[in-house]
């Protein structure tokens, strides 16, 4: 069975973030996200994020059904962004930052989702959106979704806003109590745990379904790749801000590339020198021991030298120099 990739992040964005002096606006949070112009009443900003239009593909607000009747905007088609919807959004958020009234408010939780590459953008549309409403909507919470394409094509995400706090016909209400729960102030005991495994579950679960549905053969599990025995090296996460100095020219190849880069020659050595270890097991000789402890030097040496290409040009020689017949160690020195 293929392994597909599962990604689902979360977090809470806040009011205030810790040594920044200055406060986070929701409706430019949502702007952003949607590719759209927003005013920021309270700040009294326009946030304009309409260049970014073209990486978002589809957006939408999903409310309960007992929500207010300015909140009931009709679900646009596949293009995102109609002027009925961005009104809504500018009122959902402007009305969010009047009901959050202090300084340090939490003010809405965030997903980013990795949807498979292997759907088509309406299996997409329709996955992320049947988990939002069984997750969200159906409990009485407002969502603010958002799916991105990304510049090549091959990221397909959905960003997912929601407001902490269920709404009704009356407004927004109480914010329920996040005693023990997952609440953006460090994960609380263990039903903080079973809430967060608790949306990866769904999502996962989902995901599964839809490339079932699909016909596709590939199936996400969101273990680590240890829970799921596999034997590789995680690789690190690129993030935004190295695939923006990347993109913008500011840097050519920023240290998360290198890092990624490094971690994927590992995993394919990785094999080989798994049977070194084995053997050296086997046979108590000098030659064995000293090739072993040397190898893991070099690949120690590689990561913190950053010579990959060294490591291309290096591998095929060090792999011939242990060919049958040839007992001298080689120079692996960088």
């Amino acid at each position: 069975m293929a392994t597909g990739h599962y990604r689902l992040e979360t977090k809470i964005i806040g009011r205030r973030v810790k040594g920044v002096d200055k406060s986070v606006s929701m409706v430019a949070k949502a702007a952003y996200r949607s590719g759209q112009s927003l005013h920021d009443e309270r700040a009294d900003k326009t946030f304009n994020y309409r260049p970014r239009a073209q990486e978002v593909v589809y957006s939408e607000i999903m409310s309960p059904q007992n929500a207010p009747g300015w909140l009931k905007e009709p679900s646009p088609d596949i293009q995102a962004g109609t002027r009925k919807q961005r009104d809504v959004r500018e009122q959902l958020w402007n009305t969010v930052e009047v009901v959050e009234k202090r300084n340090d408010s939490q003010l809405a939780r965030e997903f980013v989702a990795s949807l498979p590459r292997g759907l088509n953008r309406e299996q997409q549309i329709e996955l992320v959106r049947g988990w939002c409403d069984s997750e969200f909507t159906s409990k009485g919470l407002v969502v603010d979704l958002a799916v991105h394409k990304s510049k090549n094509g091959l990221n397909p995400h959905a960003h997912i806003l929601c407001p902490l706090r269920p709404i009704s016909e009356a407004g927004f209400g109480k914010k329920p109590d996040t005693a023990g729960k997952f609440n953006g102030r460090g994960a609380a005991g263990l039903a903080a745990k079973n809430e967060l495994d608790g949306w990866r579950a769904s999502w996962e679960k989902h995901v599964n379904t839809a490339l079932e549905k699909a016909g596709r053969p590939e199936r996400v599990d969101r273990r680590s790749l240890k829970a799921q025995g596999i034997d590789k090296i995680p690789e690190p996460k690129i993030g935004v801000a190295a695939t923006a100095m990347k993109r913008r020219g500011i840097e050519a190849d920023p240290r998360r590339f290198q890092d990624v880069r490094a971690v994927k020659l590992l995993n394919e050595a990785l094999p080989i020198f798994r049977n070194i270890q084995k053997q050296a097991r086997k046979l108590n000789h000098t030659g064995h021991v000293l090739w072993l402890e040397r190898s893991k030097h070099f690949l120690s040496s590689l990561h913190k030298s950053r010579m990959f290409q060294n490591f291309h040009d290096k591998w095929p020689w060090l792999a011939k120099s242990r060919s049958p017949g040839k007992s001298q160690e080689p120079d692996i020195s960088l």
